[in-house]
């Protein structure tokens, strides 16, 4: 007898939905999106314990029909698509038709909907994968979807579901991203009974911006407005030559769609890269407008990948608009044969000073203190401080290292609760967004405060830092703090992720030439530290190479 039987239909069922719903944060993309497609200006999320109890979607959008609520449960129903080639014109965020049965496969779901502007509507409960009770009520135009007890029929899977903490984050985050894709509609959130956010329908992409992320900036914006047939690119992007610390604030939108495509954000910071400082990078809030036939939506269960047609040729267009923006005539990246492996540029070291007349030399001469036991022979390509110690060749990497003298000086001052502290020379005012006002809650003050931070609460959205260990530097110090505030509560590290977040943010970065005495006083620091092999996320720091080593690569051996 064969061994390869038939899935019943229960278990396919319930495996298939496991592919659209993984955590509450597929819960709220679906129905917010469901809600945007139904034409709704004002959405309402409600979340307990961080989704997992309970998620609320209620909206003001075109309400089911009587007819159509039972189908709308069934598997493959839409109402947006008749034929095959209605996907080459989609323009709705969702279309297939899964949602509402793959929720209804691992929770319990409460509808109460109204497509008429008489006061009266229906409410629906649906238990075990079917409805259970249907009654008119009296309600406004409009859905509340309200989903509860997330996997409780699966125990293994809900096992898996992060802390309340750790599941309302990637969900406020995306109500953060489709806030900025839809200025016209307003977003809530509460959770277990508090607001997080409140954005009204905004006139302007600018003034979203405004309510999202705050004046400061706002202000280190500048629009973009660029078109070359069939594409249009437009938005805000950072005035150079400022730029974060990271890339977590640039936000792309396809047709309304939010995206994460490597071609897009390959193009956008390949292009921004000569304007800026180094380690800095662009923020952005761009909309690109291309006919739905140039780009495929349906290569991902949650529609979180996208392929676009042409991809070279989109790249460029993106380059194009961006140096329109900022003024430059630099020519153009190359792109790869596929959308979606750009390759990174080659930094290459800046050559080196010599007398007319005198030889390069790959190092200077080196130099030994008599309190030391190595000797610094000099800096590979702005990133590798080259070391002898000991009869050995060392190479370490500066950023690797710094963020390990940070992180052990962080520890201490943590575990003691004693740091010397610097006063800000001038005020350190930083605008949160809302996801990082709910990170700043009062166990992530006291996590500052033993860290030697002083930071207080002024009026809205904005903080002070006051003060901070006077080992860190103070024009990195927002930015510390920011990577900080976007670490998940709960993790596996618990506060020494924070700590390590801090000293990463604030070590000297790759790419950048130190001074002969800022390279000893950093080596000397790491063979101080307890552990100067690894940086606090694990990276090694140091490459070693013995006399052995060398002379078997040269066949001496």
């Amino acid at each position: 007898m064969g061994n390869i039987k038939v899935l019943s239909e229960n278990v396919y069922r319930k495996i298939a939905a496991g592919e659209v719903i993984e955590r509450p944060l597929s819960l709220v993309k679906e129905l917010v999106e469901n809600a945007i497609d139904a034409g709704a200006t004002e959405i309402d999320v409600e979340l307990r314990a961080g989704g997992k109890e309970l998620v609320r979607v209620a909206d003001n959008g075109r309400g089911f029909a009587a007819d159509d609520i039972e189908i709308a449960f069934r598997r493959h129903s839409t109402s947006k698509l008749a034929e095959l080639e209605d996907l080459d014109r989609l323009q709705t965020l969702g279309f297939r038709g899964e949602a509402l049965p793959s929720i209804l496969e691992v929770a319990a779901i409460d509808l109460e909907t109204a497509d008429n502007d008489e006061g009266r509507g229906w409410l629906c409960r649906f238990c075990g994968g079917s409805l259970r009770e249907r009654r008119q009520v009296a309600c406004r135009r409009g859905s509340v979807v309200t989903v509860q007890h997330l996997f409780a029929d699966f125990p293994v899977r809900r096992k898996f579901l992060k802390s309340d903490q750790g599941e309302l984050r990637p969900a406020s985050s995306f109500l953060e991203t489709i806030a900025l894709a839809r200025p016209a509609v307003a977003f809530s959130l509460r959770h277990n009974g508090r607001t997080v956010f409140r954005y009204a329908a905004a006139a302007h992409l600018s003034e979203r911006i405004y309510q999202v992320f705050g004046k400061e900036f706002l202000d280190g914006m500048r629009p973009l407005d660029f078109a070359l047939a069939p594409y249009r690119l437009g938005g805000f992007i950072s005035a150079p030559p400022g730029g974060i610390g990271d890339r977590s604030r640039q936000f792309f939108t396809v047709n309304g769609r939010p995206v994460k495509e490597r071609t897009l954000q390959a193009a956008f910071n390949k292009t921004f890269q000569p304007f800026l400082e180094k380690s800095r990078h662009a923020a952005a809030v761009l909309e690109l407008a291309l006919p739905p036939s140039e780009v495929d939506v349906n290569i991902h269960p949650m529609k979180l990948e996208i392929r676009f047609r042409d991809g070279q040729r989109l790249y460029r267009f993106v380059h194009q608009a961006i140096q329109s923006a900022l003024g430059g005539t630099l020519r153009p990246p190359a792109a790869s044969g596929g959308s979606a492996m750009i390759p990174e540029p080659v930094p290459r070291p800046a050559p080196a000073e010599n007398a007319p007349g005198e030889a390069a030399v790959l190092f200077p001469a080196g130099t030994l203190a008599r309190e030391e036991d190595f000797r610094i022979l000099g800096q590979y390509l702005d990133s590798y401080i080259v070391v002898e110690r000991n009869g050995e060749l060392l190479i370490i990497d500066q950023h690797n290292a710094r963020e390990r003298v940070l992180f052990e000086r962080l520890q201490a001052v943590y575990r003691t609760g004693d740091a010397p502290a610097a006063q800000a020379l001038f005020p350190l005012l930083l605008e949160l967004s809302p996801l990082e006002q709910a990170s700043l809650d009062d166990v992530r003050m006291e996590f500052f405060r033993r860290a030697g931070f002083d930071i207080r609460h002024l009026s809205g959205s904005t903080v002070e830092i006051k003060a901070f260990p006077q080992f860190l530097s103070e024009g990195r110090v927002r930015d510390s703090v920011r990577a900080a505030l976007r670490e998940p509560p709960g993790a596996a590290h618990g506060d020494e992720g924070l700590l390590a977040a801090l000293a990463c943010h604030d070590a000297v970065k790759v790419n950048r030439r130190l001074l002969p005495e800022e390279m000893r006083a950093l080596v000397k620091d790491l063979f101080a530290c307890a552990n100067p092999h690894f940086c606090p996320h694990r990276r090694p720091i140091i490459v070693t190479l013995t006399l052995a080593d060398i002379e078997k690569q040269l066949k001496r051996r």
